[in-house]
């Protein structure tokens, strides 16, 4: 680390360039962050508006209600995921029974195979 503040001492030139290239680089890199933000804002004002203009008696009243309906939502949103999670827990426990089953399946289709293969039968 002192290394570099030397350098940056001994080269002033060199490194207001390279200070400046890298100014120029995150200018860039944060203007194209900040087009997309307005093109991700204009979207959901444009779906929300189409929304409220589209159906009037669904609105909300006011900000209470408004966030009384969210959270009534954050509460099913929950409750669909802990179904969700159970259903999923269920099917992966059938799933390695169903595995287990074709384990042994294939298992005893072998030994038939080699038996027949000494015994000399097809």
């Amino acid at each position: 680390m002192q290394e570099i503040g030397k350098i940056a001492s001994e080269y002033p030139l060199a490194t207001i360039g390279v200070a400046f290239v890298v100014l120029v680089i995150l200018f860039f890199f944060f203007i194209k962050l900040v087009k997309i933000a307005l093109i991700l804002l204009l979207i959901a004002l444009a779906v929300g508006g189409y929304f409220y203009f589209q159906y009037p008696d669904k609105r909300p009243k006011d900000l209470g209600e408004a966030v009384e309906k969210g959270l009534e939502l954050i509460d099913k949103g929950k409750e669909v995921y802990e179904k969700g999670k159970g259903v999923l827990e269920k099917g992966i426990d059938k799933g390695k029974d169903v595995l287990d089953r074709g384990k042994s399946a294939a298992g005893e289709i072998g030994k038939k195979i080699g038996e027949e293969k000494e015994t000399g039968k097809r």
